[in-house]
């Protein structure tokens, strides 16, 4: 449906009342980068990340959601270099935005047991309307209904910002633990021409994560590792804040995931995942269920669906033999 009243527009372009929100993976272990970009160049090797999220498919302005990362660390250096691109899709694609950033993390050895990765980000973001799509209250009759021209002022079709973000991460032995600030310098996004008073810029999000890994030795062997990830992901956005709870389990080639999701006004979902994983080829799908009163909504919001695929050169066979201990933990094991 592209007639949208000015209602739902001043909700897109950024009345300080509601703010945009950053999209929030499901699979967030399998988009590390764009949690967090501490954990820029975790693996020993060269890394490639795709992700797609589908949310509220029998939705008809259903959200779309693209990104993708490329990673590598500095062979004999605690440096680490990456790329980042995420756009997401609103309103049948009347309303982007879309994030470019470069990365760096460098790692710190605490001690004998702990490191510590500190985490940068910084580039652009860019908002976009087509508001030719657009229908304005202004123009609507009463009787006849839309028509004729609107006087709404648009400031521009796009903007783009400078966004910077940073975080750290600490893990050592079986746990780890850290916290990340998106858009620390809230990059203007507005594309109405209103008072700036009325406009600060897109919200910091502040995510905390944390969890750990635990080999299942009784199942285990050389060929068909066992173990069980249990893990909890908080994060704040404006007047949002969401909770994901759950863990991870493995064996072999394959892993099954589930977590429950809270957004604190109501309980939110319940989250499924499966991945599979063939040397340096890992691909991972995830299945949310509405299990909050917006499931019976007219026509329902409809499943949520993500897909991840990645290519992880320090899960060959050859790099696995050369990991030396200070660059491999299985704490991080499920974002490798």
């Amino acid at each position: 449906m592209r007639n949208l009243y000015f209602l739902l527009f001043a909700l897109l372009c950024g009345l300080e009342a509601v703010q945009a929100q950053d999209a929030v993976f499901s699979q967030f272990y399998a988009s590390p980068l764009q949690l967090n970009p501490a954990f820029t160049g975790v693996s020993a090797a060269p890394r490639i990340t795709l992700n797609y999220r589908s949310q509220h498919t029998s939705y008809p302005s259903a959200y779309r959601t693209f990104a993708a990362s490329y990673e590598q660390p500095v062979a004999n250096s605690p440096s680490n270099f990456g790329i980042r691109l995420l756009t997401d899709s609103q309103l049948e694609g009347l309303y982007k935005t879309s994030q470019l950033a470069f990365v760096y993390a460098y790692d710190v050895r605490i001690n004998q047991d702990f490191h510590a990765r500190i985490g940068l980000s910084g580039g652009i973001l860019d908002s976009r309307i087509d508001y030719n799509g657009l229908v304005f209250g202004d123009i609507i009759d009463p009787t006849d209904g839309p028509g004729g021209v609107s006087e709404e002022q648009l400031e521009a079709a796009s903007r783009t910002s400078v966004d910077l973000g940073t975080g750290i991460l600490i893990y050592g032995k079986n746990v780890y633990g850290g916290l990340s600030i998106e858009h620390l310098n809230r990059p203007d996004e507005g594309l109405l021409a209103l008072d700036d008073n009325l406009y600060a810029g897109r919200p910091q999000r502040f995510s905390l994560h944390t969890g750990a890994q635990f080999d299942l030795k009784r199942y285990s062997n050389p060929r068909r590792p066992a173990y069980v990830t249990p893990n909890v992901l908080f994060t704040s956005q404006a007047n949002f804040q969401q909770l994901n709870m759950g863990a991870y389990f493995g064996y072999g080639a394959f892993s099954l995931g589930g977590w429950y999701r809270h957004a604190f006004g109501n309980a939110d979902g319940f989250i499924a995942a499966v991945t599979f994983r063939e040397d340096i080829l890992r691909i991972g799908l995830s299945y949310d269920s509405v299990i909050s009163a917006l499931r019976s909504v007219p026509g329902g919001l409809g499943a949520t669906f993500e897909v991840s695929f990645t290519i992880d050169f320090g899960d060959s066979q050859e790099l696995q033999r050369r990991r030396h201990a200070d660059r491999y933990n299985d704490c991080l094991g499920m974002f490798r």
